[in-house]
């Protein structure tokens, strides 16, 4: 399976659940940050459900999931069909 995103794409995270999966926190929905990590696809060795969805890091600066204006960030793992990659309009 080849992976959209790379370290350092800026991206965006859907504001509404594209696929029913809950895990990603709410604070973070249809707010922009960063490709951190690449984790890829992940085997689900629980059930039979298989692989699932590449998974990746992404950094958000504080500013932008909160009213806080501190310069220091949070990573949060977010699964690809979250994810949109940032037209280049769209990236100040």
């Amino acid at each position: 399976m080849e992976l959209k995103f790379k370290v350092g794409d800026p991206v965006t995270v859907a504001s509404e659940n594209p696929t029913g999966y809950p895990r990603t926190p709410r604070y973070i929905r249809g707010k922009r940050g960063v490709i951190g990590l690449v984790h890829g696809v992940l085997e689900n060795v629980r059930d039979h459900r298989g692989i699932h969805k590449p998974l990746y890091t992404v950094r958000f600066d504080l500013s932008e999931v909160s009213t806080c204006h501190d310069q220091d960030s949070i990573w949060v793992d977010v699964h690809e069909e979250w994810l949109s990659g940032l037209r280049a309009e769209e990236r100040n």
